[in-house]
């Protein structure tokens, strides 16, 4: 089980939107209301572990009682594992989805290796802008969920990319901030946060869930110290693994987070591909109505 899969993960969900959830064979779904159509159910981030629960014929059996009781037009499912294993959910009914909740194509470091190891696999300017950072004198500390906010809106304007509300970061920090989560900044010699960070930490993967950076002092390459100093913190917590979340596919240049994906991939690590999203409809219609709504959302 991952994060994702956590009553932790499942209370934060239910406060930000979602307005029911169940335990299916242990596998947590959330149900939310689409206006004038019915509802969807989902599951966050399925791993490895749990593979066996969802290709069982009684979990779909019961996914489809609940479909049956609410009103559901599709279930959604999100498959945290590697497209190189033996995985096909068309098996199962399942078609891909049109749309991503998760990234499912990401960037893993693994840091179950020394310092000079990690630094060592780094490309040279990832290693150039650590040392920049510090020889201007970064410091990096614990922040709150305003800090990040602050930066993380600002950069989502510059990069024109949608983002989330500030109640959303709130509430992350307040319901999985006591070991789960924790916001870091990056401050100037002047005190001034210009850049900053929300990673979870769990079992032996840390995550870097978002990112924020100041317009101004961009030249100080803080948030290549914010990161790497948060590697070596999920060192410290004996993670394995720090999973950059999400990077634009293929080098694709035209990808909202290209830059960002630049970015990461300063720091090594291996690029993976996850199975991603899978949807299982229960009415073909309203599915295709909902699809033809969120596409023109998305591109507004």
């Amino acid at each position: 089980m991952n994060l994702f899969q956590t009553p932790e993960w499942e209370k934060f969900k239910l406060a930000t939107g979602w307005q029911k959830s169940y335990r299916v064979s242990g596998i947590l779904v959330l149900e939310r209301k689409i206006p004038h159509l019915g509802s969807m159910l989902y599951s966050p981030m399925i791993g490895k572990d749990q593979i066996s629960k969802i290709k069982d014929q009684n979990f779909k059996s019961k996914i489809k009682e609940l479909a049956k009781e609410n009103g559901v037009i599709f279930f959604r499912h999100e498959l945290d594992i590697p497209t190189t294993e033996n995985i096909n959910p068309a098996k199962f009914g399942f078609i891909k989805s049109f749309e991503e909740m998760q990234p499912e194509h990401t960037l893993i470091l693994d840091i179950n290796r020394s310092e000079e190891e990690i630094l060592a696999q780094m490309k040279p300017k990832g290693r150039y802008n650590i040392k920049v950072a510090e020889k201007h004198g970064v410091e990096i500390s614990a922040g709150t969920a305003l800090d990040f906010y602050k930066l993380y809106a600002t950069m989502a304007e510059r990069q024109h990319i949608t983002f989330r509300s500030k109640s959303y970061f709130e509430k992350l920090v307040e319901i999985l901030g006591n070991d789960l989560v924790k916001v870091y900044i990056a401050e100037s010699k002047d005190s001034e946060i210009i850049a900053s960070a929300i990673v979870a930490f769990y079992g032996e993967r840390a995550t870097y869930l978002f990112g924020g950076s100041s317009n101004e002092n961009r030249e100080l390459m803080a948030p290549y110290k914010l990161q790497w100093e948060i590697i070596k913190e999920a060192k410290r917590r004996n993670c394995k693994e720090y999973d950059f979340f999400g990077i634009a596919p293929n080098d694709n240049p035209k990808h909202p987070w290209a830059g960002v994906s630049r970015f990461k991939k300063q720091f090594g690590g291996q690029e993976v591909h996850n199975l991603g999203s899978w949807d299982l409809i229960f009415s073909p219609l309203k599915y295709k109505l909902f699809r033809l709504v969120e596409k023109a959302r998305r591109h507004k």
